[in-house]
């Protein structure tokens, strides 16, 4: 899968309710449920219930290090 394809897939994700899990590879996995709001180029946010935002790029979902589930 390419970053073109990617970036597609989670503009269709966006605005919609979704369940992530981040592997921060130090053993320290973080799991969180929020909203992708915006998607740029390179990047794109996401919105979690509790209002934090986090920016995460394409990269970051190609090896694995960000899971997102439905």
């Amino acid at each position: 899968m390419n970053i073109d394809t990617l970036r597609s897939k989670i503009l269709k994700l966006k605005n919609k309710d979704l369940s992530f899990i981040y592997l921060s590879g130090r053993g320290q996995d973080e799991s969180f449920c929020g909203r992708i709001v915006q998607v740029f180029p390179r990047v794109f946010l996401i919105k979690t219930i509790n209002g934090t935002i986090k920016c995460f790029s394409y990269g970051d979902f190609l090896i694995k290090s960000l899971k997102i589930y439905l």
